[in-house]
């Protein structure tokens, strides 16, 4: 994640991630990265997340994370008060929303962000959603659209479970986020990998799982 930003953008930009939580794993990635000058959009529901059959799940305490969302968004709060504090000389623009992705994405405008990171509810239509939004949102001349929770590249059996799965979280046995997987699977015809973490450059248009510089 670090790697990518740094080789993809040597200028300052404009960045979004849907899914903040806590504010301090790829959050802390990005702020760090970003160039003077740049701006970023947090956006997250700080909302409890699970379906009925995540609470289900025996192997994750989904209820558990489900209360602790005004812990998270108080911590994202903090998270980013001491980055401007500690870097006000950098001219970082930061906002933080709290909003509904599925509401509030369609609300901005078309072609505004060079990088955006997509790390929200889990769950296939929500996944869905927050690509084709992506999709919209990044710039076509050059931009990247990336995302966690890619645990394994999409092949026709996993496609397959996760079509029978598409209001979960994670198939923990499997190791795998099938709404995740599927939504990638259908949005973009191949992506770029590594531990999870998923990513896709936009070129004059067209998606490639190249790193190009803008021309």
């Amino acid at each position: 994640m670090d790697a990518l930003i740094k080789a993809a953008f040597t200028s300052p930009i404009s960045a979004l991630e849907i899914g903040v939580w806590f504010g301090v794993g790829s959050t802390n990635i990005w702020l760090t990265n970003l160039k003077p000058g740049s701006s970023i959009l947090l956006l997250d529901s700080w909302k409890p997340y699970s379906s009925q059959e995540d609470l289900q799940d025996d192997g994750w305490n989904y209820k558990q994370m489900d209360d602790l969302s005004t812990d998270a968004f108080l911590s994202a709060f903090l998270n980013i008060k001491r980055f401007e504090n500690e870097n006000a000389d950098k001219k970082i623009r930061i906002q933080l929303t709290r909003g509904d992705s599925s509401s509030f994405l369609p609300l901005l405008q078309a072609n505004a962000f060079d990088f955006i990171y997509i790390d929200g509810d889990h769950k296939y239509e929500k996944v869905k959603a927050d690509i084709q939004q992506a999709k919209r949102l990044v710039r076509k001349n050059f931009g990247v659209i990336c995302g966690d929770d890619l645990d394994k590249l999409p092949t026709p059996d996993l496609i397959e479970v996760s079509r029978k799965h598409t209001n979960r979280d994670a198939l923990r046995e499997q190791g795998f986020h099938p709404g995740v997987l599927l939504a990638v699977a259908e949005e973009f015809e191949s992506v770029n990998m590594r531990n999870s973490f998923w990513w896709t450059v936009c070129k004059d248009g067209a998606f490639t799982t190249e790193i190009l510089k803008p021309s």
